[in-house]
């Protein structure tokens, strides 16, 4: 479907680095990476907003490189949806096929409406709508088309929890619908995790790592990643065969591996215990954040940060000062 082959492209302060990229048909496929990271920059030249300084792009195996964006059968919903202001919701829906002249253009517009649950919305400006209303009816628009590939820019980034939640929701269900291909690029793990069929991790212009959600955020390739991923807690060590030590303690790896290493521990995969566990520790610090407590352990010098419930910490009584035990869920060797 969608190809990217070595491309490269500096604009400004942002630039993308030798992108290499297959998108499938019919896959939802999110790009995750933090502000800053190029993802973008890297939408709008698949777009052909931007032509890439090196590297070619393909579609159905076609070159599209210096192909206009109107030829590239592409459509793009950026951050701020860019709905014509001066139309109704219904005249945003049907714009790109009026100028494409297509037939039934009333009844592609009802369709989409009501699977989108936009049709009470129809005589409406966009000034008049929701956030969630907004982004239904640039969907809506971007689907009328029937575009070969669907690249959405934080589609969520404007709206609150709930919505998100909500829209996260439907569009699984328009996939279904309307079995369309897209490219989607977010900070926001939840999105990813809920969305995606695979994941690529984009780190300062490039794409470091491809896979299944599951995959990606189990098995970072490197310290770049996981640390990007959430994993706090990265230690160098030394293995030998199944055994890995790091600072005053030994693990049991299901990895045979040899020499100097590294070992990276998500917050969450620390369990605390007062009654049991395999490491004795010293609880140096809690912070709450609401449902959420991040607790720092001090095991034989070992600095380590756990993720636990406050409801936890509450029931067990956990201090500061106080002596716990502590076992590992899983753990990384990177």
């Amino acid at each position: 479907m969608l190809k990217l082959k070595n491309v490269s492209k500096d604009w400004k302060e942002f630039k993308i680095e030798n992108i290499e990229l297959e998108v499938k048909k019919n896959e939802y496929f999110v790009i995750l990476g933090p502000s800053g990271a190029g993802k973008t920059l890297l939408l709008e030249t698949i777009a052909g907003i931007h032509i890439p300084d090196s590297g070619r792009i393909y579609m159905d195996g076609i070159d599209v490189t210096e192909l206009p964006p109107e030829r590239r059968e592409i459509a793009y919903i950026p951050q701020n949806y860019a709905l014509f202001p001066h139309m109704s919701v219904y005249d945003n829906i049907a714009y790109g096929l009026k100028i494409r002249k297509a037939g039934n253009i009333d009844e592609t517009v009802r369709r989409l409406a009501e699977v989108l649950g936009i049709v009470h919305l129809l005589n409406r400006k966009p000034k008049t709508l929701s956030g969630g209303e907004q982004q239904r009816v640039a969907i809506a628009r971007a689907l009328a088309v029937q575009p070969k590939i669907l690249l959405l820019d934080e589609p969520f980034s404007n709206l609150d929890v709930q919505i998100r939640s909500k829209l996260m929701e439907e569009i699984k269900r328009w996939r279904r619908e309307f079995e369309f291909t897209a490219v989607h690029v977010t900070h926001n793990f939840e999105e990813a995790f809920c969305l995606a069929d695979r994941i690529g991790i984009m780190l300062n212009g490039r794409i470091v790592q491809v896979g299944k959600p599951d995959n990606v955020f189990l098995k970072p390739k490197n310290e770049d990643i996981a640390r990007f991923l959430g994993y706090e807690n990265i230690f160098e060590g030394h293995a030998d065969g199944s055994r890995v030590r790091i600072g005053g303690i030994t693990l049991s790896s299901n990895v045979t591996t040899f020499g100097r290493i590294k070992v990276a521990i998500r917050p969450e995969d620390v369990i605390i215990s007062k009654s049991d566990g395999e490491f004795e520790a010293k609880v140096e610090s809690i912070e709450s954040f609401g449902f959420a407590s991040k607790v720092t352990l001090s095991i034989n010098g070992l600095k380590l940060k756990a993720l636990t419930t406050t409801s936890k910490i509450i029931e067990e009584k956990i201090r500061e000062g106080d002596r716990v035990y502590v076992s590992l869920r899983g753990f990384n060797l990177l």
